[in-house]
């Protein structure tokens, strides 16, 4: 389990922050709406995504877009401690004044970026966002990190593939699993929507989502419980209509996606 977590959300930056400490403790195959950027400050963590396995250590960020399955867990009994910021790349794009490139053509140079001067930049920003500090040294600190991020670890993304039948399939899955979290849905009902046979669907889907259709729901169901509790709602109604069986399960499956109880997402603070 998380020994020490702390979460909170910047309402200038239209980011989240969060620092760990991590020791006993597995994040499921899950992914995010926003780009996630971890720094690993202490130990170590064996990370599973896109079909690879590979260790981030202390000083590596660990970078991914929106929507990329992953997930992570310890190497031995000391743990990790990182700290992460969820961003949306638009959002950096408006800290550093970069707006000069369609969202669809770049994407993260990651997983894992090692660099000295990034690494430095990001702990300056994390720090202020911690403390609280004076709203121009916060500006600052997030130009001048967004600033170098988005002119060295930016790659093009180019796709000149046309979308087959499997990825249109998986798309419509994907959907109506996103739109549908509460219903009990079999394979063989998600591969009539799909218009494949339930075994190629299955294969596609974790080829291409990078996890299965049960985790993909597990995500979806999460997704929709994170933006009810921000809108306010109560965690006995997000449970329910987000399509937990009950509010045990609710908190499980959330702090294995999140590593914080729905509790401690209800409750964390935004700076400014």
């Amino acid at each position: 389990m998380a020994q020490k977590t702390k979460m909170w959300r910047s309402r200038n930056l239209n980011a989240e922050f969060l620092s760990g400490r991590f020791a006993d403790f597995a994040y499921d195959m899950h992914s995010h709406d926003t780009a996630c950027l971890s720094l690993i400050t202490e130990g170590e963590i064996r990370i599973r995504m896109r079909g690879m396995e590979f260790t981030a250590r202390k000083g590596d960020l660990y970078a991914i877009d929106a929507d990329v399955a992953h997930a992570g867990w310890p190497v031995d009994g000391c743990g990790w401690s990182l700290k992460t910021v969820y961003v949306e790349s638009s959002a950096m794009r408006v800290w550093a004044l970069h707006d000069d490139k369609p969202l669809a053509e770049v994407g993260i140079a990651g997983p894992i970026i090692q660099d000295n001067r990034l690494r430095d930049a990001f702990l300056r920003l994390h720090s202020l966002a911690d403390e609280q500090g004076t709203r121009l040294a916060y500006d600052q600190a997030a130009a001048d990190f967004a600033d170098y991020f988005l002119s060295r670890h930016i790659r093009e993304s180019v796709n000149l593939q046309t979308d087959g039948l499997e990825t249109i399939g998986v798309r419509r899955a994907k959907e109506f699993l996103s739109s549908n979290v509460t219903e009990k849905v079999s394979l063989a009902d998600l591969a009539n929507f799909a218009d494949l046979p339930p075994f190629r669907l299955y294969r596609a889907f974790q080829r291409e989502a990078g996890m299965t259709p049960h985790e993909f729901q597990r995500q979806a169901r999460v997704r929709v419980a994170t933006e009810m509790i921000r809108n306010g709602d109560s965690l006995a109604d997000v449970a329910a209509a987000a399509g937990f069986v009950d509010q045990a399960h609710f908190t499980k499956t959330f702090v294995k996606h999140l590593a914080i109880t729905p509790g401690v997402y209800r409750d964390m603070p935004v700076v400014m």
